[in-house]
């Protein structure tokens, strides 16, 4: 690209380009990959839509619908640990999970599982302990 283009796209001022192309200029590397890439290269990254991944909030709003004392809601984190507890689960989690395994949609189940890494036979054998 040309030292414009490089204004243009990233904002870059020329003299500060031509500071970077100094070889003991520590982002030397990065003025030469600037210059060295074409216009139409970084268009087309740039275009690109980021892949990111919403978090799964419909199962924490099927569980938390149904519990009428607000400071009893679950929060997302609090429902990812409810697959990994150690200690016997109280009301409000065995109630969570009955919610999950009876109301809960299958795509639901599995986005969250998907978001937080949990595998599937872990949450089969927690929901099939109820």
């Amino acid at each position: 690209m040309k030292t414009k283009d490089i204004f243009d796209v990233f904002g870059i001022a020329p003299s500060t380009l031509s500071d970077w192309s100094k070889e003991d200029n520590k982002k030397h590397t990065l003025a030469k990959l600037l210059k060295n890439m074409s216009i139409d290269e970084v268009k087309h990254i740039l275009s690109k839509q980021p892949k990111t991944q919403s978090k799964p909030v419909m199962l924490l709003s099927t569980v938390n619908c149904s519990i009428g004392n607000k400071k009893k809601h679950f929060t997302l984190t609090s429902l990812k640990n409810l697959f990994y507890k150690k200690e016997p689960l109280d009301v409000y989690d065995i109630y969570a999970l009955k919610t999950i395994k009876n109301e809960a949609l299958e795509e639901e189940i599995v986005d969250f599982r998907n978001y937080y890494r949990i595998s599937p036979k872990r949450i089969e054998t927690v929901l099939a302990s109820l």
